[in-house]
């Protein structure tokens, strides 16, 4: 692939689907160079958007796959780390295995792709990651236990690795995004329908109208604000969460 001398190369998990999708095809129609990763295939997105299969879960995975970007390219400018999965249900329901994967995926995944993304931020002297959050991890949600805790750890990494890597001229934020409408939401909205017999239209209606728009987001909503925190734009927004919660936390 020909590279365009002012594209930043991007890297972006859970780049399939979802928030990720939106994610990827946002700077991919920008002209940067994405490198998409995630667990499942992903559909081309563009002509600078490389798809890559890579549970993030595994370290060695995501090491392989930075190396990739590594030995291509030498650098890399900006980080989305998106890729996440949910369980629901009470937590004596929750088994020691579904507790693992959540926590290995959602804040695992976080973990070892900051931690191998950034010495090929360093060797630039700058570059942004954006982490991916919840209103989960703000507030309390029946039957999201381990989500929840995994999505607050995720704010509470970007806070801090954003003091550690300060020196080095790199930012990292977080957004917590409310309800999307993505596959993984309405996945939770079959399984709320089926648990209280509910028919699932009518659960949709009520998870709408908790929000203050009486809608879901969209993707590319969320997708819109983790490229201005990413642009230079917010040069001076680091070590903070930003809330895409349509007024969830604002009740």
């Amino acid at each position: 692939m020909s590279e365009n001398q002012s594209a930043r190369i991007v890297l972006v998990t859970g780049a399939a689907r979802g928030i990720g999708r939106a994610v990827a095809e946002r700077f991919a129609a920008q002209g940067d160079v994405v490198y998409g990763l995630d667990v499942g295939e992903a559909e081309p997105a563009g002509p600078s958007f490389e798809p890559r299969r890579c549970d993030v879960s595994s370290e060695e995975a995501v090491a392989a796959a930075i190396g990739e970007i590594g030995a291509c390219y030498d650098r890399l400018d900006v980080v989305v780390n998106v890729a996440g999965i949910v369980v629901v249900g009470p937590i004596e329901a929750t088994s020691w295995e579904d507790f693992r994967r959540v926590v290995d995926v959602n804040i695992g995944g976080v973990f070892v792709v900051c931690k191998h993304a950034l010495p090929l931020m360093k060797r630039g002297g700058s570059g942004v990651i954006v982490n991916t959050g919840s209103v989960s991890g703000h507030v309390g949600q029946v039957d999201h236990v381990v989500y929840g805790a995994t999505k607050a750890g995720v704010i509470a990494l970007t806070r801090a690795l954003a003091w550690e890597v300060a020196p080095g001229g790199i930012r990292v934020v977080s957004v917590s995004p409310g309800s999307v409408d993505t596959a993984m939401l309405r996945a939770d909205c079959e399984l709320e329908a089926a648990c209280t017999g509910r028919p699932y239209d009518e659960v949709v209606a009520l998870r709408e109208a908790e929000q203050a728009f009486g809608r879901w987001a969209a993707p590319d909503e969320i997708a819109t604000v983790i490229a201005f925190l990413a642009s230079d734009g917010a040069s001076y927004v680091t070590g903070t969460d930003v809330l895409v919660d349509c007024g969830w936390t604002a009740k």
